[in-house]
């Protein structure tokens, strides 16, 4: 079997005086012809080593990558990744902040396959809550998105939010928090720490089934029901039951308003009902209510 010292040979003493090999390795992916030009072929197969030695060879010095990290947190289940893969198509950035406080308080992270489509995500607005996003994506997964350059900022971000815990915490008690200084102000209750009684919840519930957030209605409920304590959806329940048989007169935009931020209260708790149970695997006990037309 030739070898590349054997073309070489041939093609500095002459074809005339050393005939060029026939037979040459598999790994040359080439089989000569007989019939053409000796010289042709010695500078054909010059050439095809030139690309493949410049195609396949090694750099001089090359250091190995950096280990990834090993990840210390379960990765969430089937169930849980299914309602992920809904949020993100198309992204739903606020509620796919739900989905990331969920997987936080259960301790579980995110599988891989979803590392590239949330980091696009983050890459693309502010308003994914990163600090969330890091303890999800895990060491493993910032060291992923660390790997890519155009993720550069994304990276250092997580990086730091990750070590930042300090937040703004609520500062109001539920005392101060009265039916009056709630319509005054609705986002008075945002300062509040939840979980908020049933007292709070059913004022609250008032407000928003009354129609005069108008414009803003839906945007503040889906507010409130990302904080609402999950067992308040039976209030819920009783509040549609109320408003639909009332006979406090509405305008047809209070009536629209109304039933909107319903809806879009009703939506934000009962999927983080789904996700409490995606991620405990516990059985879903209440049956979802349905807001009819009024």
């Amino acid at each position: 079997m030739a070898v590349w010292e054997d073309v070489v040979a041939a093609g500095l003493i002459g074809t005339d005086r050393r005939v060029v090999p026939h037979e040459l390795p598999p790994s040359w992916a080439v089989e000569l012809d007989q019939d053409v030009d000796p010289a042709h072929a010695v500078l054909s197969l010059a050439a095809r080593h030139r690309a493949a030695s410049r195609a396949a060879g090694r750099l001089s010095s090359c250091p190995p990558a950096a280990a990834a990290p090993p990840n210390q947190e379960p990765v969430a289940g089937r169930a849980a990744h299914e309602i992920l893969l809904g949020l993100l198509s198309p992204p739903q950035v606020e509620l796919l902040n739900l989905w990331l406080v969920a997987a936080a308080d259960h301790r579980q992270g995110v599988s891989a396959a979803y590392w590239t489509p949330l980091a696009m995500v983050a890459a693309r607005t502010a308003e994914l809550d990163r600090r969330l996003l890091a303890r999800v994506l895990g060491n493993r997964g910032v060291w992923f998105v660390e790997q890519n350059p155009q993720w550069a900022r994304l990276a250092k971000s997580l990086r730091s939010d990750a070590k930042d815990e300090v937040r703004q915490q609520p500062n109001l008690s539920e005392a101060e928090a009265t039916e009056d200084a709630v319509r005054a102000n609705p986002d008075l209750v945002m300062r509040i720490a939840p979980p908020w009684s049933n007292q709070l919840t059913r004022v609250l519930l008032k407000i928003i089934s009354s129609g005069h957030l108008q414009q803003r209605g839906a945007r503040y409920a889906a507010a409130v029901g990302a904080r609402l304590p999950l067992q308040h959806y039976e209030l819920l329940r009783s509040t549609i039951q109320q408003s639909a048989t009332t006979d406090a007169p509405l305008t047809a935009a209070g009536l629209r308003s109304a039933r909107e931020a319903l809806l879009a209260l009703e939506r934000t708790v009962w999927l983080r009902i789904e996700m409490h149970s995606a991620f405990s695997g516990e059985p879903i006990m209440v049956q979802r209510l349905e807001i009819p037309q009024w």
